[in-house]
C-alpha cells in the first residue's frame, strides 16, 4: 500500500473515532441533555356534577314501559304506560247477527328489561277518563298524565318471559267488548272516525301491588300492543271475526315516578338540580327514564403549563370505574356512553369524536367477568384537552357524560362511578411534554 495512503486513512479514523466522544460537540449533548421532557400522570384532578334533565320526551317512543324496580342506591323507579286507541275499520253487515266471544289486551313484549323477572309481576289496566293530547310542542314527557278511573278494568298476576314468549294477554271485561261491538254494529255515531278517541280515550297499564321487581318493555306498533275484540256472525257454518284496535303511537307515552326516600337524592329538588359528586357520597350518575348526566370538569388542567416554557399534551385517556353493586345480570352496564363538549352555560357545542372525526366516540367498555374489580370506560380525549389547554374564562369548557337519546327515552340503563376520592376514582392519563425552552 502507498505509504502516504495509509497515513491518510489512519489520519481519517482518528478524527472520526474522536468525535463521537467530544463533549464539546452540539450534537452529542442534545443526545445526552435533551431540551424537553416527557412527563406520565394519572392524578389530574376531574370535578364531577350529577345533573337532572328537566323532563324527557316519552310519547312516540314505540315502546311502552310498565314495571318497578329498585336499585341499590338511588331508590325506586315505577313506570306506567299511557296507550290511546285508533278507530278500526268495521264492515260487517248491519243484517248480520254477532255474538261477542272475548275482549283482549294483547302486548308484544320488547327486548329490554331491568329487575328480576323469575318473580311474579302484577298489572291493573285502567280506562282513560281523559283523552291524550300533546303539548304545545307536540310531546309528552315523563311528568305527563292524563286522569283515568279508580278501579281497574283488570288486573293480571303473571310471571314475566320477555325471552320466552311473544305476548301477554289481559282479558277485558265483556261488558266493555259488547258495549264496542254493539256501537260498532250499529254504526254509532259515538265510534265515528271523528269521535271514536273521544268516547274511548285508551287506558294506562300500571304496576300493581308489591310483587311488582322488574321493569318490562313492549313494543307499540300497529300489529302490538292492541286490542282485539274477539266475535262472531251467527250463519250455519262458524264465522269468526277480529275488531283490531292499534295504539295510537304518536300519543303513546310513559309516565315514571322515582321515589327517593331514604337515598343520598332525597333532599334535592326533582327538577333543574346540579349535585356535586361529594354530596352524592363522592360519585356521579347516569340514568335513562329518569334523566341523569354527568358533568367532568377539569380546572387544574393550565397548572401543567407553569412546569416550563412550552407545555404539549401528547395524548390523554379518560377512564370510569363503575361502583361495585350497582350493576349486575339484571341491571347490566349501558354497552356505550357518550361525551359531548360544552360551554360555560353548559350549552352543547360539539362532541368528543372517533379518530376519523365522524361520529361522536361511545365510550369503549372492558368488561372484567372474573373479579369485577376492572370494568371500566375509556375514552382518548386528547384532542379535547390540546384545545383546553390555556383557556381561561368564558372560553373554557367541559365534558358531558351522557347515555344515547334511546337509552334515556326507552330503558332504565344507568351507570354509577366514582370521583377522585372514591374507592375506584375516575382517571385522567395525561402524558405531556415539557420544553425547558424554545
Amino acid at each position: 500500500m502507498n505509504k502516504n495512503l495509509f497515513l491518510f486513512w489512519v489520519c481519517l479514523s482518528c478524527c472520526l473515532f474522536s468525535s463521537c466522544y467530544d463533549e464539546s460537540n452540539k450534537y452529542g449533548n442534545g443526545l445526552v441533555d435533551s431540551v424537553f421532557r416527557n412527563i406520565s400522570t394519572d392524578t389530574s384532578t376531574v370535578v364531577i356534577t350529577s345533573v337532572l334533565i328537566d323532563s324527557l320526551e316519552t310519547s312516540g317512543k314505540g315502546v311502552a314501559l310498565v314495571g318497578e324496580y329498585t336499585h341499590s342506591i338511588w331508590g325506586t323507579m315505577k313506570s306506567s304506560g299511557y296507550i290511546p286507541y285508533t278507530r278500526p275499520s268495521y264492515s260487517t253487515d248491519i243484517d248480520k247477527v254477532v255474538i261477542l266471544d272475548s275482549l283482549v289486551l294483547s302486548l308484544a313484549y320488547g327486548s329490554y328489561y331491568v329487575g328480576d323477572t323469575l318473580q311474579y309481576q302484577q298489572f291493573s289496566v285502567h280506562r282513560l277518563k281523559e283523552k291524550v293530547v300533546l303539548n304545545d310542542n307536540n310531546y309528552l314527557y315523563n311528568t305527563s298524565s292524563f286522569s283515568y278511573e279508580t278501579e281497574p278494568m283488570a288486573t293480571c298476576r303473571f310471571r314475566p318471559r320477555p325471552q320466552g314468549v311473544d305476548r301477554l294477554e289481559i282479558r277485558l271485561p265483556d261488558e266493555l267488548g259488547q258495549n264496542l261491538l254493539t256501537r260498532f254494529h250499529q254504526r254509532d255515531e259515538a265510534v265515528s272516525s271523528e269521535r271514536f278517541e273521544d268516547y274511548f280515550k285508551g287506558i294506562v297499564i300500571i304496576p300493581d301491588g308489591s310483587d311488582n321487581h322488574s321493569m318490562l318493555s313492549f313494543q307499540v306498533a300497529d300489529t302490538m300492543s292492541t286490542i282485539v275484540l274477539h266475535y262472531h256472525i251467527v250463519e250455519e257454518q262458524v264465522n269468526e271475526q277480529q275488531l283490531v284496535f292499534s295504539p295510537n303511537t304518536s300519543t303513546q307515552f310513559n309516565h315514571i315516578d322515582h321515589d327517593r326516600t331514604g337515598t343520598l337524592m332525597e333532599p334535592f329538588p326533582t327538577k333543574q338540580v346540579e349535585i356535586p359528586s361529594e354530596s352524592l357520597d363522592n360519585r356521579g350518575v347516569l340514568f335513562g327514564g329518569l334523566g341523569w348526566f354527568a358533568r367532568l370538569e377539569f380546572p387544574y388542567l393550565n397548572d401543567i403549563m407553569k412546569l416550563g416554557e412550552r407545555v404539549v399534551i401528547e395524548s390523554a385517556m379518560l377512564k370510569l370505574y363503575p361502583e361495585l353493586g350497582t350493576y349486575s345480570e339484571t341491571n347490566a352496564l349501558p354497552d356505550s356512553v357518550y361525551l359531548y363538549i360544552a360551554d360555560e352555560n353548559n350549552v352543547v357545542t360539539d362532541a368528543v369524536t372517533d379518530y376519523l372525526g365522524t361520529q361522536v366516540q361511545g365510550g369503549t367498555l372492558v368488561k372484567d367477568d372474573v373479579f369485577n374489580e376492572n370494568t371500566y370506560y375509556y375514552f382518548d380525549v386528547t384532542d379535547f384537552m390540546q384545545q383546553e389547554l390555556g383557556t381561561i374564562g368564558i372560553n373554557k369548557h367541559n365534558l358531558q357524560l351522557v347515555l344515547n337519546e334511546d337509552s334515556y327515552t326507552k330503558t332504565f340503563k344507568n351507570m354509577t362511578f366514582g370521583d377522585r376520592q372514591s374507592k375506584s376514582p375516575i382517571v385522567l392519563q395525561l402524558i405531556y411534554k415539557i420544553y425547558e425552552s424554545y
